[in-house]
Protein backbone atom coordinates (compact mmCIF):
# COMPACT_ATOMS: atom_id res chain seq x y z
CA UNK A 1 0.00 0.00 0.00
CA UNK A 2 1.50 3.80 -0.51
CA UNK A 3 2.13 5.69 1.96
CA UNK A 4 1.07 9.51 1.43
CA UNK A 5 2.56 12.37 3.41
CA UNK A 6 0.77 13.79 6.13
CA UNK A 7 1.20 17.00 3.87
CA UNK A 8 -0.32 15.31 1.16
CA UNK A 9 -3.70 13.96 3.70
CA UNK A 10 -3.98 17.39 5.57
CA UNK A 11 -4.33 19.17 2.17
CA UNK A 12 -7.18 16.43 1.02
CA UNK A 13 -8.87 17.30 4.55
CA UNK A 14 -8.54 21.34 3.73
CA UNK A 15 -10.14 20.21 -0.11
CA UNK A 16 -12.88 18.40 0.99
CA UNK A 17 -14.01 21.08 4.20
CA UNK A 18 -14.20 23.31 0.66
CA UNK A 19 -16.54 21.18 -0.76
CA UNK A 20 -15.06 19.30 -3.44
CA UNK A 21 -15.98 16.26 -4.64
CA UNK A 22 -14.21 12.86 -4.53
CA UNK A 23 -13.38 12.79 -8.08
CA UNK A 24 -12.11 16.07 -7.94
CA UNK A 25 -9.94 15.49 -4.84
CA UNK A 26 -8.67 11.76 -7.32
CA UNK A 27 -7.82 14.41 -9.92
CA UNK A 28 -5.85 17.09 -7.93
CA UNK A 29 -4.07 14.92 -5.97
CA UNK A 30 -3.57 11.49 -7.79
CA UNK A 31 -4.41 9.23 -4.74
CA UNK A 32 -6.96 6.85 -4.80
CA UNK A 33 -10.66 6.94 -4.21
CA UNK A 34 -10.30 4.11 -1.73
CA UNK A 35 -7.78 5.94 0.17
CA UNK A 36 -9.26 9.54 -0.18
CA UNK A 37 -13.05 7.74 1.29
CA UNK A 38 -10.95 6.04 4.24
CA UNK A 39 -9.53 9.97 4.92
CA UNK A 40 -12.91 12.06 4.69
CA UNK A 41 -14.67 10.10 7.13
CA UNK A 42 -16.48 12.04 10.15
CA UNK A 43 -15.48 15.50 7.74
CA UNK A 44 -18.59 17.85 8.20
CA UNK A 45 -19.47 19.97 5.46
CA UNK A 46 -20.80 23.53 5.93
CA UNK A 47 -24.33 23.70 4.24
CA UNK A 48 -23.20 26.41 1.82
CA UNK A 49 -20.38 23.48 0.21
CA UNK A 50 -23.14 20.49 0.84
CA UNK A 51 -25.32 22.72 -1.50
CA UNK A 52 -21.76 23.08 -3.97
CA UNK A 53 -21.73 19.37 -3.80
CA UNK A 54 -25.12 18.78 -4.96
CA UNK A 55 -24.87 20.74 -7.34
CA UNK A 56 -21.79 19.42 -8.67
CA UNK A 57 -23.48 16.04 -8.62
CA UNK A 58 -26.54 17.38 -10.48
CA UNK A 59 -24.26 19.01 -13.23
CA UNK A 60 -22.34 15.53 -13.67
CA UNK A 61 -25.51 13.73 -14.32
CA UNK A 62 -26.97 16.28 -16.96
CA UNK A 63 -23.58 15.95 -18.85
CA UNK A 64 -24.30 11.81 -18.77
CA UNK A 65 -27.65 12.18 -19.91
CA UNK A 66 -26.49 14.87 -22.53
CA UNK A 67 -23.44 12.24 -23.59
CA UNK A 68 -26.31 9.32 -23.52
CA UNK A 69 -28.57 11.66 -26.29
CA UNK A 70 -25.92 12.26 -28.16
CA UNK A 71 -24.58 8.64 -28.35
CA UNK A 72 -27.72 7.39 -29.25
CA UNK A 73 -27.83 9.85 -32.26
CA UNK A 74 -24.56 8.81 -33.35
CA UNK A 75 -25.71 4.85 -33.14
CA UNK A 76 -28.47 5.46 -35.63
CA UNK A 77 -26.39 7.97 -37.85
CA UNK A 78 -23.76 5.17 -38.04
CA UNK A 79 -26.23 2.41 -38.99
CA UNK A 80 -28.01 4.68 -41.73
CA UNK A 81 -24.11 5.01 -42.89
CA UNK A 82 -21.78 2.85 -45.39
CA UNK A 83 -20.25 1.81 -41.50
CA UNK A 84 -23.72 -0.11 -40.83
CA UNK A 85 -22.34 -3.52 -41.78
CA UNK A 86 -18.57 -2.78 -39.44
CA UNK A 87 -20.37 -1.29 -36.57
CA UNK A 88 -22.92 -4.52 -36.22
CA UNK A 89 -19.98 -6.77 -36.06
CA UNK A 90 -18.11 -4.86 -33.18
CA UNK A 91 -21.07 -4.30 -31.42
CA UNK A 92 -21.74 -8.01 -31.48
CA UNK A 93 -18.51 -9.02 -31.01
CA UNK A 94 -18.24 -6.64 -27.88
CA UNK A 95 -22.01 -7.93 -26.48
CA UNK A 96 -20.94 -11.84 -26.86
CA UNK A 97 -18.25 -11.43 -24.81
CA UNK A 98 -20.40 -10.05 -22.06
CA UNK A 99 -20.83 -6.64 -22.49
CA UNK A 100 -18.11 -5.56 -19.50
CA UNK A 101 -19.88 -2.70 -17.76
CA UNK A 102 -17.25 -1.45 -16.20
CA UNK A 103 -15.10 -0.56 -19.07
CA UNK A 104 -14.92 -0.69 -22.63
CA UNK A 105 -12.36 -4.09 -23.65
CA UNK A 106 -12.32 -7.00 -25.86
CA UNK A 107 -10.58 -10.23 -24.88
CA UNK A 108 -9.75 -12.74 -27.73
CA UNK A 109 -7.06 -15.56 -28.95
CA UNK A 110 -7.72 -15.31 -32.77
CA UNK A 111 -5.44 -12.89 -34.53
CA UNK A 112 -7.86 -12.36 -36.97
CA UNK A 113 -10.87 -11.26 -34.61
CA UNK A 114 -8.14 -9.02 -33.10
CA UNK A 115 -7.24 -7.64 -36.12
CA UNK A 116 -11.07 -6.87 -36.93
CA UNK A 117 -12.18 -5.30 -34.03
CA UNK A 118 -9.07 -2.72 -33.85
CA UNK A 119 -9.48 -2.14 -37.62
CA UNK A 120 -13.19 -1.45 -37.07
CA UNK A 121 -12.23 1.18 -34.55
CA UNK A 122 -9.75 2.84 -36.13
CA UNK A 123 -11.70 3.23 -39.78
CA UNK A 124 -15.28 3.69 -38.29
CA UNK A 125 -14.37 5.80 -35.22
CA UNK A 126 -11.27 7.15 -35.97
CA UNK A 127 -9.66 5.65 -33.14
CA UNK A 128 -6.01 6.18 -32.90
CA UNK A 129 -3.62 3.84 -31.91
CA UNK A 130 -2.15 5.69 -28.80
CA UNK A 131 -5.10 5.20 -27.25
CA UNK A 132 -5.37 1.63 -27.39
CA UNK A 133 -3.59 -0.28 -24.46
CA UNK A 134 -2.62 -3.60 -24.67
CA UNK A 135 -2.05 -6.58 -22.29
CA UNK A 136 -1.29 -10.19 -23.07
CA UNK A 137 -1.84 -13.39 -20.51
CA UNK A 138 0.16 -15.96 -21.51
CA UNK A 139 0.25 -19.63 -19.53
CA UNK A 140 2.70 -22.41 -18.51
CA UNK A 141 4.66 -23.92 -21.74
CA UNK A 142 4.26 -20.58 -23.63
CA UNK A 143 7.44 -18.64 -24.99
CA UNK A 144 6.86 -14.90 -23.42
CA UNK A 145 8.65 -13.47 -26.06
CA UNK A 146 7.19 -15.38 -29.00
CA UNK A 147 3.40 -14.54 -27.57
CA UNK A 148 4.91 -11.12 -27.33
CA UNK A 149 6.21 -10.63 -30.90
CA UNK A 150 3.09 -12.28 -32.49
CA UNK A 151 0.62 -9.80 -30.66
CA UNK A 152 2.79 -7.06 -31.62
CA UNK A 153 2.65 -7.80 -35.10
CA UNK A 154 -1.44 -8.48 -34.85
CA UNK A 155 -2.19 -5.09 -32.89
CA UNK A 156 1.01 -3.40 -34.52
CA UNK A 157 1.58 -2.25 -31.45
CA UNK A 158 5.37 -1.52 -30.20
CA UNK A 159 6.29 -4.73 -27.84
CA UNK A 160 7.34 -2.03 -25.32
CA UNK A 161 3.99 -1.04 -24.88
CA UNK A 162 2.36 -4.34 -24.32
CA UNK A 163 1.81 -5.52 -20.72
CA UNK A 164 2.96 -9.24 -20.46
CA UNK A 165 0.87 -11.14 -17.14
CA UNK A 166 2.31 -14.65 -16.75
CA UNK A 167 -0.64 -17.41 -15.65
CA UNK A 168 1.13 -18.84 -12.71
CA UNK A 169 -1.82 -21.16 -11.68
CA UNK A 170 -0.14 -24.03 -13.43
CA UNK A 171 -2.67 -24.26 -16.24
CA UNK A 172 -1.68 -24.98 -19.51
CA UNK A 173 -2.87 -22.62 -22.75
CA UNK A 174 -4.88 -24.33 -25.22
CA UNK A 175 -3.96 -21.61 -27.98
CA UNK A 176 0.01 -20.94 -28.81
CA UNK A 177 0.20 -16.96 -28.33
CA UNK A 178 -1.93 -16.67 -25.29
CA UNK A 179 -4.85 -14.29 -24.51
CA UNK A 180 -4.64 -10.29 -26.17
CA UNK A 181 -6.77 -8.31 -24.25
CA UNK A 182 -7.97 -4.44 -25.95
CA UNK A 183 -8.95 -1.55 -23.98
CA UNK A 184 -9.24 1.56 -24.75
CA UNK A 185 -7.96 4.65 -22.81
CA UNK A 186 -11.00 7.45 -22.31
CA UNK A 187 -13.89 5.17 -23.65
CA UNK A 188 -16.57 6.89 -21.66
CA UNK A 189 -18.46 8.03 -24.68
CA UNK A 190 -17.23 5.09 -27.38
CA UNK A 191 -18.90 3.15 -24.68
CA UNK A 192 -21.97 4.55 -24.73
CA UNK A 193 -22.18 4.90 -28.21
CA UNK A 194 -21.93 1.27 -28.59
CA UNK A 195 -23.75 0.18 -25.93
CA UNK A 196 -26.39 2.09 -27.64
CA UNK A 197 -25.50 -0.04 -31.24
CA UNK A 198 -26.49 -3.02 -29.23
CA UNK A 199 -29.93 -1.49 -28.03
CA UNK A 200 -30.84 -0.32 -31.35
CA UNK A 201 -29.45 -3.65 -33.36
CA UNK A 202 -31.13 -5.81 -30.65
CA UNK A 203 -34.67 -3.91 -31.19
CA UNK A 204 -34.71 -3.54 -35.16
CA UNK A 205 -34.39 -7.48 -35.02
CA UNK A 206 -36.27 -8.67 -31.78
CA UNK A 207 -38.63 -5.81 -31.56
CA UNK A 208 -38.18 -3.01 -28.50
CA UNK A 209 -38.35 -4.66 -24.71
CA UNK A 210 -42.24 -4.21 -23.48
Amino acid sequence: MRVHSLEKIEQLKKLRKEGHSIEDLVKILSIPKTTIWHHIQGIKLRRKYILKLKANQGGSRLKMERDLIKAKGEAEALLNSRYRYLVSMLAMLYWAEGDNKNAFSFTNTNANMIRMFISILKNCFHLNTDRLHITVRYFTGMDRDKCLRHWSQVTQIPKKQIKMYYNDGGTRGRTEFGMCRISIRKSGYLFKVVRSLIVAISNQINGPVA
